[in-house]
């Protein structure tokens, strides 16, 4: 009589807080992999998270590189000779005076802080967008811890399931053997009986016999039910893996860009955001009635992006809302600490698609290497994502 697995391995909760700040292990699958659709798709979803991550990489790549650009323009302010540097520092100095001389009023009728003003004189542009992505973003949170917690609650209710099936096999197995101890007992006494008194056994050890026949047929029965229940419920586990893995990644990437753009912006929330940016519009208007102030504070600005020009600097259209950090050295570090944080925010999720992705592929290479026929497969599969890239160069 066979029996399903013995044990059923049982991994500690993962709370979602854990999963952004600790390196996440991609949970393996448990595929039979001689069976050829479940092996074909196996492959495909490890394709698919392939793709989702080289999306991720370059999405990444792309935002990295403008933040080392910044980093490298600051390197050559740093290391150009100071008497290069006069008419910058003037001008910068300028800037700096005509701009606290007219924040002296803005701040008493608008709420935001120095670093949410910078960040939406840097990135105006792209404001509007970035509130209603943080908004899609912040709801798909939501909705990506309860998914969370739902999985979470499946893949428990299916591993006391496996128990279940477990504990009833071992039951069955028991009842079995006491079963059949019991039939040997009474067919050594009946035995016993007709060869020492000349006992007339024939009914007593028919009606033993197809009692054992009824009881073997009702164990058997039951055996081969538990047998498919643990079948489907391995199945469902696997969906359940498979399902895990997708939500635990795209919770990663979303609290991860998130925080880069709660950084980038100086914010808590969306909602923030947007107020900063309504305080901000006003703040504009106001401005634009400063005229006089607005000529001079211009004509200094581009006396200062000539000099930056003359210098090599190649973002100069930040540095007017970062003049103080030009004759500041606390500014510098502060707006370089900025810089070297949201890179680090950045590398990090590089690195982790880059691991997701090479678990993947290593996936595959394993699969690969098991026949040749499987190395086929592989190379259609991983021959598709090349077509796809030449199109789209």
């Amino acid at each position: 009589m066979d029996t399903p697995p013995e044990t059923v391995s049982e991994e500690p909760e993962v709370t979602v807080e854990q999963l952004v700040n600790e390196p996440v292990k991609v949970e393996k699958e448990k595929v039979d992999i001689s069976n050829d659709r479940a092996r074909i798709e196996y492959l495909g979803r490890l394709h698919d998270g392939i793709l989702e991550a080289k999306r991720q990489c370059g999405e990444i790549k792309f935002e990295y590189g403008q933040v080392t650009s910044y980093l490298k323009d600051i390197q050559l302010i740093d290391q150009a000779p100071a008497e290069e540097k006069t008419e910058m520092y003037a001008a910068a100095r300028r800037i700096v005076e005509l701009t606290e001389e007219r924040l002296h009023l803005q701040r008493q009728k608008y709420k935001m802080t120095d670093a949410q003003k910078r960040a939406m004189e840097n990135y105006e542009p792209t404001v509007r967008e970035d509130i209603q992505k943080l908004l899609e973003y912040e709801d798909y949170q939501v909705k990506i811890k309860n998914d969370l917690r739902q999985l979470s609650s499946e893949k428990s209710l299916l591993l006391a399931d496996k128990r279940d099936i477990i504990r009833g096999q071992r039951t069955l197995k028991t009842i079995g053997k006491c079963l059949a101890a019991i039939l040997i007992a009474l067919g050594t006494m009946l035995l016993a009986l007709a060869f020492c008194f000349k006992v007339d056994i024939t009914f007593p050890f028919v009606a033993t016999v197809a009692f054992g026949f009824v009881i073997a047929a009702i164990i058997l029965n039951e055996a081969r039910k538990n047998r498919i229940d643990m079948v489907i419920t391995e199945k469902k586990c696997n969906r359940a893996i498979f399902l895990t893995n997708r939500v635990k990644i795209k919770y990663v990437n979303n609290v991860r860009t998130l925080d880069y753009l709660y950084q980038k912006y100086q914010v808590r929330n969306a909602t923030e955001l947007d107020f900063v940016y309504g305080q901000y519009r006003k703040a504009k208007r106001e401005w634009a009635r400063q005229r006089e102030s607005t000529i001079q504070i211009n004509e200094n600005n581009q006396i200062l992006m000539q000099e930056l020009q003359r210098l090599g600097v190649k973002d100069r259209d930040i540095w007017f809302a970062q003049a103080k950090a030009l004759i500041e050295p606390k500014e510098m570090v502060e707006v370089r600490h900025d810089l070297n944080v949201r890179r680090q925010k950045l590398r990090e999720q590089l690195d982790y698609n880059t691991g997701v992705m090479e678990e993947c592929l290593e996936e595959m290479e394993k699969i690969r290497d098991k026949k040749p026929e499987y190395a086929v497969e592989v190379e259609r599969i991983l021959s598709q994502e090349m077509k796809v890239n030449e199109a789209g160069n």
